[in-house]
């Protein structure tokens, strides 16, 4: 699969170089870096991307400014994509009526797209695309596996990590903690790293985007304790 990530600042960078370490070998990915200085209104995007824009199967948007979502048709016409994922880690990036121009003029196109609340609520049931479900396989709603010994956690294994890559360090660091205490841990472990999400409190949830993130971290190593206790 061939990955272009449209990025804009280090909230991108970060992600990238995630995906590039614990990603499989056989992605390729390419990064298209979009100016940080972006107009309010664009007459014609295209001022605003080079001449050439890499070929991808999947276009995954991590601008910091809601003129990158205004860009992403004439990427994806020019890359040839044929999905796109647009995570929303924060609202001012990526506002909702923005989100549904966007998804209005990518099914037009014959195009797929899903809008995770954060990225890393991304499920493979969020969509029937290959594409998004090949990466959301790895890349996603965190999921670890850990092993107990007596009161201590053995060891942490990563089965899916946020696509920030933070599960890799929570696992890492929860090596030798006490079972009791690895739950809420790893949500301390999970801002730490740190959390790329918004802080500001979001009109949905009525809490920050970055404690909705830390609440599924410490949602998989609850579920992956009470497996381990189980067995």
């Amino acid at each position: 699969m061939r990955i272009l990530a449209v990025v804009q600042g280090n909230y991108g960078k970060r992600m990238v170089e995630a995906w590039q370490e614990h990603g499989p070998a056989q992605w390729e990915i390419a990064t298209l870096e979009i100016t940080s200085s972006l107009p309010t209104m664009m007459e014609d995007p295209l001022e605003f991307l080079p001449k050439d824009i890499p070929q991808g199967d999947l276009v995954i948007s991590l601008g910091e400014h809601p003129g990158v979502a205004e860009l992403l048709p004439s990427i994806v016409k020019a890359s040839g994509a044929r999905a796109v994922i647009a995570p929303v880690d924060n609202r001012a990036w990526l506002p909702p009526g923005l989100a549904k121009q966007l998804e209005r003029d990518l099914q037009k196109m014959g195009v797929t797209i899903v809008f995770p609340v954060t990225f890393c609520t991304l499920g493979e049931e969020d969509s029937d695309d290959p594409l998004i479900k090949e990466f959301a396989h790895l890349f996603g709603i965190p999921e670890v596996e850990i092993t107990a010994e007596a009161d201590r956690v053995k060891d942490a294994r990563v089965i899916r990590s946020a696509p920030c890559g933070s599960t890799y360090f929570v696992a890492e660091a929860l090596t030798g903690t006490k079972v009791q205490d690895a739950e809420e841990k790893s949500g301390i472990l999970h801002h730490n790293y740190p959390c790329l999400a918004t802080m500001n409190v979001d009109w949905q949830f009525h809490d920050t985007l970055m404690h909705r993130a830390g609440y599924f971290t410490k949602q998989a190593v609850h579920r992956a304790l009470k497996k381990s206790t189980k067995g």
